[in-house]
């Protein structure tokens, strides 16, 4: 091999790859799909990686998960150059190059040294490549490497490794992930495939959307290498035992399954898991993906078949666990029942149906990295002027302002002003608590005719009851040690303490460090032909 080659030069855009005439559609949600991607391949959101940058699709897609994540891990990029197609490995080099430098990410370029006549050239190049990518990530002080393989690349090295009589263990096809040698630090070094819940088509049709580029390798359909037979060594077969006429129905069959495979990806490549309802309340900016939501309608819509296939790899890509053929089924069934209901997941997440959105909720033992205490039983005290901390590293800050009369009251999700006159009194003995839910509370919140329940105004407010325990509630305590409670954090705030016109000291509450409040998608009302949802689609009848 030669030394590691760094670039950031800037050059002509690529030409390889790109497609126009993408039908308008919903962003693609590059920030939250890889914090998704990475929990459900077992990785931090945040943690550092080597991204193995070909140029092709898939590692370009990879390459722009990561670098558009908010907020971005530290990664460096690495391509590998075989050298064994002269001008083309130039171009994919220079590519990878160019595309690291606009996104602003560090570029190493390696070169191995193959002889292209050499036997099992295909094993010998992938020994190399990890060899280069884990030497790359060890001056890096990086211990996880990802690749590029999805689906499809599985199903391809199954069949292989079917054909050349694999023993038990090779069997399973490629595995999500794999040790491949120890890190800079002595610690197990992985390679990890994020990519394995999703297909061919889906990666490019999300590149195609978005306007971005990619390399072809014209290697590809080179009959030379053992994964190219599987896709092509049966044609010549085909000829000879059923005549022309078999290799020409074969062909046409082969381009009927390639433009369904299109038109399915176009059609479920788009959707994905958005922060939760009240998102402040629940979450915290670290684990503001973990679990999510998806507007019912836009699977709803979807024929029954696009319904098994976007589930399953939702549901795969949000858990990090395949769900079962039964489960996906029962999932449908309900769905186009129009049912309410809950289904339980592998690894104890749940998938609630509500009317208007599909639910992910995380298994309830789950707790932020780092967390001291547990983030569904805690009590912090907050003074005013002052700071509560919670468990899972939100921030609860109190102070007193004053203000003239009239002027604005903020409507935000994780600020609140309330009315400080005996609140904020310098000579009031009441003390202030920040903690979670618990047995027998009651909350009168703004705007309503009275006080209820606290778990039914949760669930009204479409909070599942698994992470109920997760929102902040604020208490004011009055010298008989009777609890008022006067803000439901991130969701609202109570009616009593409301700002009046005559109000001049107010209490400013602010939840700090919380998850954002994720807009929502605009859905256009047709006169005649109902609802088209973001991604182009129609239902009616609405």
């Amino acid at each position: 091999m030669t030394p590691t080659s760094h670039n950031s030069s800037f050059g002509n855009p690529p030409h390889h790859g790109a497609s126009s005439g993408s039908p308008s559609r919903q962003p693609f949600p590059w920030a939250a799909r890889w914090a998704q991607l990475s929990r459900a391949s077992g990785l931090r959101p945040g943690q550092p990686v080597v991204v193995a940058l070909s140029g092709g699709a898939d590692s370009v897609f990879l390459l722009h998960l990561v670098a558009r994540a908010e907020p971005r891990p530290k990664v460096l990029a690495v391509h590998v150059d075989h050298g064994l197609r002269g001008d083309a490995s130039e171009g994919d080099a220079a590519f990878c190059a160019r595309l690291c430098a606009r996104l602003g990410i560090p570029f190493a370029r390696r070169r191995i040294e193959l002889d292209g006549d050499a036997p099992d050239l295909e094993a010998r190049a992938r020994e190399l490549r990890y060899r280069a990518l884990a030497e790359e990530a060890r001056q890096a002080g990086i211990a996880t490497i990802l690749t590029g393989h999805h689906e499809d690349d599985a199903l391809e090295t199954l069949l292989q490794r079917w054909l050349r009589g694999s023993a038990l263990p090779g069997l399973p096809g490629l595995l999500g992930q794999r040790r491949v040698g120890p890190s800079s630090e002595g610690s197990p070094l992985s390679a990890v495939r994020p990519l394995l819940s999703m297909r061919r088509e889906e990666v490019r049709r999300v590149l195609r959307d978005s306007g971005f580029e990619w390399r072809e390798d014209a290697s590809n359909t080179s009959p030379d290498h053992t994964r190219n037979r599987v896709r092509h060594g049966l044609l010549p077969q085909v000829e000879a035992t059923c005549g022309p006429e078999g290799l020409e129905g074969l062909r046409a069959f082969a381009a009927a399954v390639e433009s369904l495979e299109e038109e399915l990806a176009q059609r479920t490549a788009h959707l994905g898991w958005k922060a939760p309802t009240h998102a402040p309340a629940l979450r915290s900016e670290a684990d503001q993906y973990l679990g999510g939501r998806l507007a019912r309608p836009e699977v709803a819509v979807l024929a029954t078949p696009l319904q098994r296939r976007a589930l399953w790899r939702l549901i795969h890509e949000g858990t990090g666990q395949p769900p079962s053929r039964g489960l996906v089924e029962a999932i449908v069934q309900d769905l186009n029942d129009k049912k309410t209901c809950r289904h339980a997941l592998p690894g104890g997440w749940i998938l609630q149906l509500s009317r208007e959105d599909l639910l992910l909720v995380p298994p309830t033992a789950v707790e932020p990295e780092g967390s001291e205490g547990s983030i569904h039983d805690f009590q912090v005290s907050l003074s005013i002027p002052g700071e509560a901390v919670l468990p899972d590293g939100r921030v609860l800050r109190a102070e007193r302002v004053e203000v003239e009369p009239g002027q604005p009251v903020p409507a935000q999700a994780a600020l609140v002003e309330l009315d400080g006159t005996d609140l904020c009194n310098g000579s009031s003995s009441r003390r202030f608590t920040v903690r979670s839910l618990r047995s027998g509370d009651r909350f009168h919140g703004l705007g309503a005719p009275g006080s209820r329940r606290l778990t039914r105004f949760l669930s009204d407010a479409g909070v599942p009851k698994e992470e109920r325990s997760r929102v902040p509630l604020v208490f004011a305590e009055d010298e008989n040690g009777d609890e008022e409670l006067i803000w439901v954090a991130g969701i609202r705030p109570c009616e009593g303490r409301r700002v009046r016109s005559t109000t001049r000291v107010r209490l400013r509450l602010t939840l700090k460090h919380a998850a954002p409040v994720e807009p929502e998608p605009k859905l256009e009302r047709l006169p005649r032909e109902g609802l088209r949802l973001p991604g182009g689609q129609f239902i009616t009848g609405v």
